[in-house]
């Protein structure tokens, strides 16, 4: 039943998401990935089964393994910047996920201290941007390629299966790994990953690669939430201290947005 409960959870959080993230131009899409969805289900369900201390202690990791999100997308794009054809997505694809190996490994061995996955996930964000910055923006030109990944039914549910498969495996792994490890695995791009693979197949690499370069600057949303539900947690309850930490997500998101506008103006 907890199963069944966490596959309709991810499934339906992730399909409205999605439809809304398709509807956006590239910049928002990327920036909406930032939006802690597969980690605030993982999150969630770590306190639902082992405690609110679990689910903290993991949120910490997941804090500093942020990092290892963009390094995943920092992975895939050195391939589409070279190598843009379909025929490459399989290296693209296994370049991401060794970045994210790799980097999730280093970030194992810290300290669970929440000052300094903060200060780490905030030097990426800014190394990431700047590393981005030279990515041109693409805006999407049309429906998208033909074939059956193009169809918007067939997007939907690839996102969704693909982000619950996720969330079951991690979620029923995390015992066995533990708050660091679990942590760090909540932190894998649950519902971006997928929509990298999706704006890949159907719209080309240009339109990807702009997605990502506004990665680094959504990761605010995430790095917000799981510092919040740290907190939160351990004194409200995992129910009202995801509620809390979502409006501080959210409240971020509707900050970063004003003052994108604000400058957009000057």
């Amino acid at each position: 039943m907890l199963t069944l409960s966490k596959v309709l959870v991810t499934m339906a959080t992730v399909l409205l998401l999605a439809s809304v993230a398709e509807r956006l131009s590239p910049k928002h899409a990327g920036l909406l990935a930032g939006f802690p969805l597969g980690t605030a289900i993982a999150l969630y369900f770590f306190a639902a089964q082992h405690g609110t201390d679990f689910a903290a202690a993991s949120a910490i990791y997941t804090l500093a393994g942020l990092t290892a999100a963009m390094a995943l997308a920092w992975g895939y794009w050195q391939i589409i910047r070279r190598r843009p054809g379909l025929s490459w997505l399989p290296l693209a694809i296994g370049a991401g996920l060794v970045c994210f190996a790799v980097t999730s490994a280093l970030l194992q061995s810290l300290p669970a201290q929440r000052w300094l996955a903060l200060t780490v996930t905030l030097a990426a964000i800014v190394l990431f941007r700047y590393q981005f910055r030279v990515i041109a923006e693409h805006p999407k030109t049309g429906p998208g390629r033909g074939g059956w990944f193009a169809k918007h039914s067939v997007t939907l549910l690839f996102r969704a299966g693909l982000a619950a498969l996720t969330i079951v495996l991690i979620t029923a792994l995390a015992d066995w790994l533990g708050p660091a490890r679990a942590g760090l695995l909540a932190a894998f791009p649950i519902s971006f990953f997928p929509l990298m693979l999706i704006l890949h197949s159907s719209y080309g690499a240009g339109v990807l690669a702009s997605s990502i370069r506004h990665y680094p600057t959504g990761m605010g949303a995430l790095l917000t939430y799981c510092l919040t539900v740290s907190y939160s947690y351990p004194h409200l309850g995992h129910d009202i201290g995801t509620l809390v930490a979502l409006v501080m997500a959210c409240v971020y998101l509707l900050l970063n947005h004003y003052f994108s506008q604000a400058l957009s103006r000057r």
